[in-house]
């Protein structure tokens, strides 16, 4: 059964993460859809990419059953690299406007996946979190250059140092979301027909001009994750989120 359904319409391809038992949280199915899904929104048909979650959760970032599972066996070390970014790398390059619609959680590489569309519309009970300091590691899918350029490198350190949960009109005022409304699916379709409608050449260029450096730190982000996925105090989060406790941390 497929975790991704794709829609289009006159121009418009609408991609949507479904896979609500698990908070559509990405495990390696889901990465790997993700990815052959972003490969499309490229093809010369598509004139805007709306992309969407569920009405709990837009995406929770890494499938924690899969992650422990990861640990214990000593597979899937290299996903970060293998799978997470060039999943990314093929949806920075779609060169039409994406318009994510958050209705619930975005979490971890589900908030940067968020974070690498062009325009993200939230509703009322949408919410943004790092998640990563607390697992005991570091951000990944470019966060760490997405995130100060949007809203200073001062709040961004604050968000990710103190693992801030950010909500709907908190993540507006610092300029982290488009808008909030009522109904954001509706709203990025409404914003994607008047793109596709668009001068697309002129976005795609416009696009190209604004991306930088993106790819490269996801690329160093992945090597800080493999240094600290066998680090003491990421074990003992994992340890910790298990028996159901808070982590005792150590620094190492």
């Amino acid at each position: 059964m497929s975790n991704v359904t794709q829609e289009f319409s006159d121009g418009i391809l609408a991609i949507t993460i479904d896979r609500p038992d698990a908070y559509n949280s990405l495990d390696k199915n889901l990465r790997l859809e993700l990815k052959a899904a972003f490969e499309r929104a490229q093809e010369p048909d598509v004139r805007a990419v709306i992309l969407l979650g569920g009405p709990k959760a837009f995406c929770t970032g890494q499938d924690l059953k899969e992650h422990i599972s990861d640990l214990q066996s000593g597979a899937g070390m290299g996903k970060v690299v293998d799978e997470y970014n060039p999943m990314v790398a093929e949806l920075t390059a779609i060169n039409v406007p994406v318009i994510a619609a958050i209705e619930g959680a975005a979490a971890g590489a589900g908030w940067s996946l968020a974070l690498h569309c062009d325009f993200r519309i939230a509703g009322p009970k949408a919410s943004f979190k790092a998640a990563f300091p607390s697992i005991g590691l570091a951000t990944d899918c470019g966060m760490s250059a997405l995130l100060p350029r949007m809203v200073s490198d001062a709040k961004a350190r604050e968000l990710l140092f103190f693992d801030k949960k950010v909500l709907a009109d908190e993540a507006l005022s610092l300029g982290l979301v488009t808008e909030v409304v009522d109904d954001p699916a509706a709203r990025a379709r409404e914003l994607a027909a008047q793109f596709a409608a668009g001068p697309t050449a002129a976005l795609k260029e416009i696009k190209t001009l604004l991306r930088r450096d993106t790819l490269a730190a996801a690329a160093a982000e992945a090597d800080a994750q493999a240094r600290l996925a066998v680090s003491a105090d990421h074990k003992e989060a994992v340890a910790a989120f298990l028996e159901k406790r808070p982590p005792r941390f150590v620094g190492e």
